[in-house]
């Protein structure tokens, strides 16, 4: 029997890494006692570090879970969100969205207050009572800058809610915010915040696109709707100019945006030829809309009316009636018949000038633009113009076209320009002023509409 215990004792020794030396039979007992307490303890040992090791992978693996869970709801929301169709239907996304929230973080109500470039949203989900005086003091606050986040157990301004709020803002815009009210089982945590952080930065994203893709589809709408008006502007002006054996008239309007208020009409009238040069206060649309009413009136005016001075001032009471305060119309009228003689009347408008081999002289304006004075009694100049002369109109486009330094193209350097036309065609004359101004003024912004009308008398 000592012989089987001292084998036993040598074994258990041999695993504990004691030696067993000069051991009598009566030592081998206590020594047997001492080793299993070793390995007694050692057991003891591994089995607290394999429940620690045990409770950090179930930690983990907690976290792990809770991460894919993340991970999950925020793809769902990135692919209702990233179904793009115009209109946005943003609403019914944020339902879903709120629908995939649930599941992650389940809570009794949802407030949802958003302005975006769709439609105003105020949706609630729950207790409405409680969710309105949420809603109440929420909005008192005015924009939600940072996370609210509430719990039970304190006292606030809410009173004892558990009560988690985030915008929902991008750089450039604040769209609203989301408030989950009373989560069902527990408090809202740390991570919950987080979750909704991420998608209220989504929808907020989503927001900014949306609004883009507005702006962008209005923008070409704009572009599609100022086209037309220009190509409408254009066919207003005349197709082809009239001319006789003696006299020729050329003329161009360039606007400084799509559509502009320049206007000029040539048309036979009262045994001549009636040449027409105005200038619309203001610019774009509303401009031309001016512009295409004063053309239309004048047409229709001058078929019954043969005296300029007499069509010039029954246009005017027209357009005192029609035209705002704040509107008006420069116009020359300029009748010249195949004899030479040049009939002239000047509303408010730049001074006409006649060229006549480098010698240039000017007819000033004496009359107060259309449409401010009803009655007025317009003058009417005549001037005999010699053969071989161009008369030459325009807007204030021309003198006042800047260079990239700010300088005025000018009075001066148009008569200096008149001075050397050195040709006896009408359209050449008008594009050798035309590409003077846009020559003086190239890379620089155009701030008017530009028209030349150059009627050549020879």
């Amino acid at each position: 029997m000592p012989e089987e215990l001292r084998r036993l004792l040598e074994r258990v020794c041999s695993i504990v890494g004691r030696e067993v030396k000069d051991v009598s039979d009566d030592e081998i007992i206590p020594k047997l006692e001492e080793c299993l307490q070793i390995i007694e303890k050692e057991i003891k040992e591994y089995s607290e570090q394999l429940e620690e090791y045990s409770m950090m992978m179930e930690a983990h693996l907690e976290e792990l879970t809770r991460t894919y869970e993340e991970l999950a709801t925020l793809f769902e929301v990135n692919k209702i969100l990233g179904e793009f169709e115009f209109p946005y239907k943003t609403l019914e996304r944020v339902k879903q969205i709120l629908g995939v929230l649930r599941n992650a973080i389940p809570f009794e109500g949802v407030i949802v207050k958003l302005d975006t470039p769709d439609e105003k949203i105020d949706y609630m989900d729950g207790d409405t009572e409680i969710l309105r005086s949420v809603v109440e003091k929420l909005d008192a606050k005015g924009k939600i800058e940072s996370v609210i986040l509430v719990d039970s157990l304190k006292e606030s301004e809410f009173g004892k809610m558990n009560l988690l709020v985030v915008p929902v803002k991008s750089p450039s815009s604040y769209w609203g915010y989301i408030a989950l009210v009373e989560k069902k089982e527990g408090i809202f945590t740390a991570a919950d915040r987080k979750m909704i952080e991420s998608v209220s930065q989504q929808i907020a994203s989503a927001l900014e696109r949306v609004a883009f893709m507005r702006d962008e589809i209005e923008r070409q709408r704009m572009k599609e709707q100022l086209e037309i008006a220009k190509n409408i502007q254009m066919r207003l002006f005349p197709k082809k100019l009239p001319r006789t054996e003696r006299i020729v008239v050329s003329a161009s309007s360039t606007p400084a945006i799509h559509v502009g208020g320049d206007y000029y009409d040539s048309f036979p009238y009262a045994g001549g030829i009636l040449a027409v040069v105005a200038d619309v206060s203001g610019k774009g649309v509303p401009a031309a809309l001016l512009m295409s009413s004063a053309r239309s009136a004048l047409r229709s005016m001058s078929k019954t009316i043969k005296d300029l001075r007499t069509l010039i001032y029954e246009l005017n009471n027209m357009l005192c009636e029609d035209l705002s305060e704040d509107r008006f119309i420069t116009m020359v009228a300029m009748l010249i018949d195949d004899s030479g003689k040049l009939t002239l009347v000047n509303a408010g408008h730049d001074p006409v000038y006649i060229v006549n081999n480098g010698e240039i002289s000017s007819v000033e304006a004496d009359g107060v633009p259309l449409g401010i004075l009803p009655d007025f009694d317009y003058e009417d100049k005549v001037v005999d113009v010699p053969p071989g002369s161009f008369v030459v109109a325009y807007t204030d486009g021309v003198p006042e076209a800047r260079n990239t330094e700010g300088e005025e193209f000018g009075f001066e350097r148009l008569e200096e320009v008149l001075r050397n036309l050195n040709t006896d065609d009408a359209e050449k004359a008008m594009l050798k002023i035309k590409d003077a101004v846009f020559e003086f003024s190239r890379g620089a912004p155009q701030h008017d509409d530009t028209t030349i009308m150059v009627i050549r008398y020879s």
